[in-house]
């Protein structure tokens, strides 16, 4: 089989994810597993029966169907024969909303893989290609049997993930991955993150964290720490002590990277340990410097936390601070976008030090969160640029997403089954800019998916996944933003 990424090795290495999928197979005495990226492939010296795919970006559909093609592999799976390999699918992006991808599988995991990827190899050892055995598995979506309902599957503490290969020409250059925690206890109502990989999962320090730093610690002086909020584990300041003692006893060219921390959590304690451990700059998810609108977005996060943050980053010695932001939220008002000026300008004014980067992304929404029914702002373009002017010359370095390409990931996000056509459109007319998904589709579709707000209550394309308790939650989560707007 191959474990396929649709992406280049440098990319595909420095995902944890496929990471993860790679190792449960290759792992596995039943299976011959090795690797396929667009960019290099391990020689696959068997007859093929089974491609797997773990997509974690809604652009990559161009990559998928590369790498079908390439291995002169029908782009459809209704087209295939029982002389075509299997295609399953897994990652974020197919667990929020499978539907505009649902043409190209076989069958594909919603939730984590960690337990049904043994229960797939089962399976096909003992039933072949039979697709009906297949969806008996709990979180497995088979599209052509037109399920009902498909629960999520989800991975227990111990099962997170940590790096089975250790690359040294990956985007993590040389460096052992480890999940810190998964999903997200604030539950900011916009973020896939938190809502799809619910509930927030912390693994034991002495039994499961210390362990896998040992082992990936042992092949390479590099750790990556990664979760959607690491500094949220009750006893991430322990693994860093953890950490810098062993860096000072045993590793002394030990080093550390760390994903985004939440600003309530950073003291001056961890910033000082995470200097030690050659860390110099740290990235603060903050969406925006306006109060209100953290609280509309469950944010829950005063603006005095954002100034500790900084304050323990600079007094520390740290030579930056990323916040990650976004125009274009729901809710959002020209007031809010000035006091993200504000708060960065003060920001910059009080801490000249330090450097501060904003790096802005474009609200799109996401199936699964309580902002699902919300469209792309037409006016977050021109919000982007509010800030490019405001911050040139002052020192801070501004990051921004490109408008016309969210465009394009919501039109993804939100989609059906019926962009399969689009998608293969786009992909054999070589065209690789964001405006030709808006010419190879009709205004009325597009404007449908990307733009408009959904009715409460509106059949969305992915409403078969997560039942009635999960539908209510989310309900129940968008009531909230909506009053607190109010």
């Amino acid at each position: 089989m191959l474990n396929c990424f649709p992406n280049t090795y440098e990319v595909g290495m420095a995902s944890l994810g496929y990471q993860t999928i790679f190792k449960l197979f290759a792992t596995d005495p039943r299976t011959h597993a090795t690797r396929y990226f667009t960019s290099w492939n391990e020689i696959h010296d068997r007859e093929l029966d089974l491609l797997s795919f773990s997509i974690s970006w809604e652009l990559d559909f161009i990559n998928l169907l590369f790498i079908l093609d390439k291995l002169n592999i029908p782009l459809l799976a209704s087209e295939r024969g029982a002389e075509h390999p299997l295609i399953y699918g897994g990652g974020p992006v197919l667990s929020a909303n499978p539907e505009p991808w649902a043409a190209f599988f076989d069958f594909i995991t919603i939730g984590d893989s960690e337990d049904t990827v043994p229960e797939i190899i089962s399976v096909l050892t003992k039933h072949g290609r039979d697709l009906k055995q297949l969806a008996a598995i709990p979180g497995i979506y088979v599209p052509s049997l037109k399920p009902k309902n498909i629960e999520r599957a989800r991975a227990t503490a111990k099962q997170l993930a940590y790096s089975s290969v250790i690359a040294p020409d990956a985007a993590w250059k040389d460096t052992g991955l480890l999940e810190v925690v998964r999903s997200c206890p604030e539950l900011c109502r916009f973020c896939l993150a938190s809502y799809l990989a619910l509930p927030f999962r912390t693994p034991d320090l002495d039994g499961d964290l210390i362990p896998r730093a040992e082992e990936l610690l042992s092949y390479t002086n590099n750790l990556g720490l990664l979760g959607a909020s690491v500094s949220q584990h009750p006893e991430f300041i322990d693994l860093l002590h953890w950490l810098v003692k062993r860096k000072s006893l045993i590793q002394p060219e030990l080093k550390v990277q760390v994903a985004s921390m939440r600003a309530t959590t950073i003291t001056a304690e961890i910033c000082t340990l995470l200097k030690t451990l050659g860390v110099n700059n740290i990235t603060i998810a903050i969406e925006s410097g306006s109060e209100r609108l953290r609280d509309i977005i469950n944010k829950k996060l005063p603006q005095e936390a954002i100034y500790n943050a900084v304050e323990a980053a600079a007094s520390a010695g740290l030579k930056s601070v990323k916040f990650y932001g976004m125009v274009g939220l729901p809710y959002e008002t020209d007031e809010d976008i000035q006091a993200t000026i504000n708060l960065l300008l003060d920001l910059r004014a009080k801490y000249k030090q330090i450097k501060l980067i904003w790096g802005c992304s474009v609200f799109t929404p996401k199936a699964q969160t309580p902002f699902q029914d919300f469209g792309i702002d037409s006016h977050a373009e021109k919000k982007l640029n509010l800030f490019k002017r405001a911050f040139a010359g002052t020192g801070i370095e501004l990051r921004a997403e490109s408008y016309k390409w969210a465009e394009v990931q919501a039109l993804i996000s939100r989609g059906d089954q019926s962009l399969a056509e689009l998608f293969i459109k786009v992909y054999k007319s070589g065209n690789t800019g964001a405006n030709i998904y808006k010419k190879l589709l009709d205004s009325k579709t597009y404007k449908h998916f990307v733009f408009d707000n959904w009715l409460a209550g509106s059949k969305r394309p992915w409403d078969f996944i997560g039942g009635n308790k999960q539908a209510e939650m989310l309900a129940k989560h968008a009531g909230e933003a909506a009053m607190a707007a109010v």
